[in-house]
């Protein structure tokens, strides 16, 4: 899933009655990526310009920031740690389904999801890079979101008087 679709999701499946924490719903669901990007794409315009053969002419340390914020083990600690400082917020919850969702949606660059501990990983049973499975993981959160906060065309309101039109 690209950072658009999960952003979109922790929009999406965050509780209307919480919408104060909707920010840190939607960070929390880009996080894992954000600084694997910050990386990654430098990088790439840098030596390829988005143009590279394979995946694993990338250099390591994108691999290593990409399975610490991919890890469920991580993240677990992290979580922990949270809770022991009493620091602990439910949005990020929205990080480990970041990587719950990843798991099977990767088939080409899987998810390390047990990095350090193992370095395993779980061929994706489908791949969001498919039209069909990324145009459902886009416009489903979408769906929801106009649902959830009431958006449609007759009360949204561009400030122009419909009869001047």
């Amino acid at each position: 899933m690209n950072i658009v679709a999960h952003g979109l999701w922790g929009a999406a499946l965050t509780p209307k009655k919480h919408s104060k924490e909707l920010k840190w719903s939607v960070f929390w669901s880009i996080f894992p990526d954000i600084p694997f990007l910050a990386v990654f794409i430098p990088y790439a315009i840098w030596n390829y310009l988005f143009v590279f053969s394979d995946w694993s002419d990338l250099p390591k340390i994108i691999f290593y920031i990409y399975g610490i914020t991919h890890s469920l083990i991580v993240w677990g600690l992290i979580s922990v740690g949270l809770l022991i400082f009493k620091k602990w917020r439910w949005p990020i919850l929205f990080w480990l389904l970041h990587i719950l969702a990843d798991i099977p949606g990767h088939t080409s660059f899987q998810t390390p999801f047990l990095f350090p501990v193992s370095e395993f990983k779980f061929q994706g049973l489908f791949s969001w890079d498919n039209y069909a499975i990324s145009t459902i993981s886009h416009l489903a959160p979408l769906l929801i979101i106009l649902w959830k906060f009431k958006i449609s065309p007759r009360n949204c309101h561009s400030g122009l008087d419909p009869e001047s039109i």
